[in-house]
Parts: structure tokens; C-alpha cells; sequence
């Protein structure tokens, strides 16, 4: 019987001890965030001697943590409504977009691929980009 009452004792006092122990979790990663701007076709600026045309947005939390471990997407919307975003790159009317980015800013390059002589900047739309946080795999 002292046996029993000694082994639930330290069954009791394990119980306990293990029981009070909490996990803690260490999170390290930044929110993924989204902005949305409108952009008209006079914010477009030609690089010279191309079709091509550029666009730059800064952003403030595009910083080094992003630029080095995270992940950048844009998309654009021709939609009043954005009710539909193309995600770039991609070949939308007669452009061909692509985009870039550094810390603080994101550039949108619209290359006019129509078969008119006019080269014309995109016409009003809105961008979305969206900042992702990641682990390092490597």
C-alpha cells in the first residue's frame, strides 16, 4: 500500500510540474501587406529611343527585410472597379509588362507592342503590389 501511495505521490508531483510548463512562440515575420494606386497615363514616362514606358511607385516598408527575404507581386487593373487584376508579367492590348523592384521602390515597364507608328503610354489604371514576408531557405 506505501508503494502505491508513493507511486501516485510522484505521479501527482510529475503531473504538476510538466503541466505548468507553457510553449512559447517566437514570431519573427513582418505582415504580408497590399497597396493599391491609381496611376494615370500621364505618370508614365517614355525611356528614350524605345516603345517603352515607365512607371515608379515608391514604398516605404519595402525595406531591406523584404527586399532580401520576401516576396514582391504586382498586378494591374484597367477596371474602374478593380474587380480584375492581371498579374504581371503579361501581355495585355498592346503592351507587354514587366516589373522590378529595390528597396523603396517598385518599377512597371509598359512596352507598346501594337503595330501602329504612335507609341502611346498605357492608358489610367490602377497597380497593386503586394509585399509578402518569407523564411530564408537557404
Amino acid at each position: 500500500m506505501k508503494r502505491i501511495l508513493l507511486a501516485l505521490a510522484i505521479a501527482g508531483a510529475s503531473l504538476a510540474t510538466l503541466s505548468s510548463c507553457t510553449k512559447e512562440y517566437i514570431t519573427n515575420s513582418l505582415p504580408g501587406v497590399s497597396y493599391v494606386y491609381p496611376v494615370k497615363s500621364s505618370q508614365w514616362v517614355r525611356i528614350n529611343g524605345t516603345n517603352t514606358y515607365e512607371y515608379r511607385q515608391n514604398i516605404a516598408d519595402l525595406d531591406d527585410r523584404y527586399f532580401q527575404d520576401g516576396h514582391v507581386s504586382v498586378a494591374i487593373s484597367y477596371d474602374n472597379n478593380k474587380t480584375t487584376y492581371e498579374i504581371i508579367p503579361a501581355t495585355i492590348a498592346d503592351y507587354d509588362y514587366s516589373a522590378n523592384y529595390s528597396i523603396g521602390v517598385v518599377r512597371i515597364f509598359a512596352e507598346d507592342i501594337g503595330t501602329g507608328n504612335t507609341v502611346n503610354p498605357p492608358e489610367d489604371m490602377y497597380i497593386k503590389v503586394v509585399l509578402t514576408d518569407t523564411e530564408v531557405g537557404n
